[in-house]
């Protein structure tokens, strides 16, 4: 600081007066620049912070449609099972062959089919059901079991109607039952028009 003592009081107000500008000015160009280069790093925050966005969207996209490729098979099985519990064909001998084949691995008695209608489903106007009766014997826990099995084995069926009267025989009831199986849509083929 020995070279302020050279200078007068006059070309010191200058000097500090041209300091203080200087300081000023270099302070207000770096303010600026920094302002510009933070606004420029905020505008690439907001887009890689997009950007990220985008790319989990594409993973999870991507795992989705592996997932799918896994699932396609599980759903098509799946899809095929409700379509073979459905009625196809000649719907008498059709509810006759799965009914026995049910009732054979139950110890009901006397299972026997009715012919039943063919009505248009209740909720689902493009579907149709084949309503037919089933009569057989059996104690409370054999009809309960043999209701069970058929409502697992026939998941789009529905139970309409059961009657429950005792016979001659002590615990064992005659059962009448009402079921209507979902009828499976006839394949359609050709072109739409």
């Amino acid at each position: 600081m020995n070279f302020l003592r050279f200078l007068n009081a006059e070309k010191s107000k200058k000097l500090a007066l041209f300091s203080l500008s200087a300081l000023l000015i270099v302070g207000g160009a770096a303010w600026f620049y920094d302002y510009g280069q933070w606004t420029i790093h905020a505008e690439h925050r907001e887009r890689i912070a997009g950007l990220k966005n985008e790319i989990m969207k594409a993973r999870r996209f991507v795992m989705s449609f592996a997932q799918a490729a896994v699932l396609r098979p599980q759903i098509q099985k799946f899809v095929d099972d409700q379509e073979a519990t459905m009625v196809n064909g000649d719907q008498f001998v059709w509810v006759i062959g799965a009914i026995s084949q049910l009732a054979e691995s139950h110890p009901v008695g006397s299972v026997t089919t009715q012919p039943g209608t063919v009505i248009p489903h209740p909720r689902k106007p493009a579907r149709q059901c084949y309503v037919t009766r089933l009569e057989f014997t059996g104690d409370y826990d054999q009809i309960g079991m043999f209701v069970q099995e058929l409502e697992n084995h026939f998941p789009q069926a529905e139970l309409r109607s059961l009657n429950i009267v005792a016979t001659e025989t002590p615990a064992i009831h005659r059962v009448t039952l009402e079921l209507a199986l979902l009828v499976r849509s006839p394949v359609k083929t050709g072109s739409k028009s």
